[in-house]
């Protein structure tokens, strides 16, 4: 039992978010035990340039995010999640419709969030992929840095799973995806595909 829900319940409900992801365009899903995501401090020391220009931008990327320990301990307080993905060409995620496939993930992620959230999870959290100010605010400053916290779109924006320190390509190879090493220097036509990932943390309380 996780309060007043019962394991099945919880079960039952990540079924149903499954089905919504796939639904929002998501190509697979994974219900996974937090113990599984692996959060290390060398994934956050990628955020920095020259491998990010994201580094200090935004409210939801490092260092204005909680530190990966402070991740660790947050994570631990949910009961499960869901991880799901987008798979897309190393051709199209590099072209200018790549931003879309970002935005896409956060849109999932933020519409399962509200749906669990309405199902009684009531600190259940979705996060991105890349950072939320490239995707929706790459030509203008980031407002909930500039203006006391208030964002331009507090339901979309969100830190991503990298942000936080958690180890994505890890976290696929485990669920059995397969995921390649992109930079920004890669040949697309070298790489043999491209996925972008997210996840619902489940939280009761």
């Amino acid at each position: 039992m996780q309060g007043n829900i019962s394991d099945k319940e919880i079960h039952f409900c990540l079924q149903e978010m499954e089905a919504q992801a796939v639904g929002l365009g998501a190509s697979d899903t994974r219900i996974i035990p937090t113990g599984m995501i692996s959060i290390e401090e060398d994934i956050v020391e990628m955020c920095k340039p020259p491998l990010c220009d994201g580094y200090g931008q935004s409210a939801n990327c490092p260092p204005n995010v909680m530190s990966p320990k402070e991740a660790r301990t947050w994570i631990s307080d949910f009961c499960a999640a869901l991880l799901f993905k987008i798979d897309v060409s190393p051709e199209k995620l590099f072209s200018p419709e790549g931003l879309y496939v970002f935005k896409k993930v956060y849109i999932i992620a933020s519409e399962l969030e509200t749906l669990a959230v309405g199902r009684g999870f009531v600190l259940s959290k979705g996060l991105g992929a890349g950072s939320c100010k490239e995707v929706f605010c790459s030509n203008i400053p980031c407002d909930a840095l500039m203006n006391h916290g208030k964002c331009r779109y507090p339901s979309l924006a969100r830190p991503s799973m990298e942000a936080l320190g958690i180890n994505v390509f890890r976290l696929a190879r485990d669920v059995g995806w397969e995921i390649h090493t992109i930079l920004r220097n890669s040949n697309p036509l070298a790489i043999p595909g491209a996925m972008l990932a997210g996840l619902l943390l489940i939280g009761l309380k």
